[in-house]
């Protein structure tokens, strides 16, 4: 595994979500009740950064067309979405939030 600092835990308020890039890949980080989660950040139905979406519990809408994901595992939830969020590993370190890129 090659973890790597991507924000720190204060860059994530509660409820929000921030992107990072990894590897030239645009990630979502999460919080979620003070539990972080990191899910690819562009919806699978369209191109929209969910990052900018809606986080409802642990889902998140996306900005463009309303589809649903569970920020947990990256089930699709509702339409139009169908395909799957490619969820990361993460992990928390003292202040640091690191993913296995």
């Amino acid at each position: 595994m090659s973890w790597q600092e991507v924000a720190k835990k204060s860059d994530v308020e509660e409820g929000e979500a921030l992107q990072v890039c990894v590897s030239g890949e645009p990630i979502a980080i999460y919080n979620v009740g003070g539990t972080f989660f990191a899910t690819h950040d562009v919806c699978t139905h369209a191109h929209a950064h969910l990052s900018d979406g809606y986080i409802d519990g642990d889902c998140v809408e996306c900005p463009l067309h309303g589809g649903v994901f569970r920020i947990s595992t990256g089930e699709a939830v509702s339409g139009p979405v169908q395909k799957p969020l490619r969820v990361f590993p993460i992990k928390v370190e003292g202040e640091s939030i690191l993913i296995d890129g």
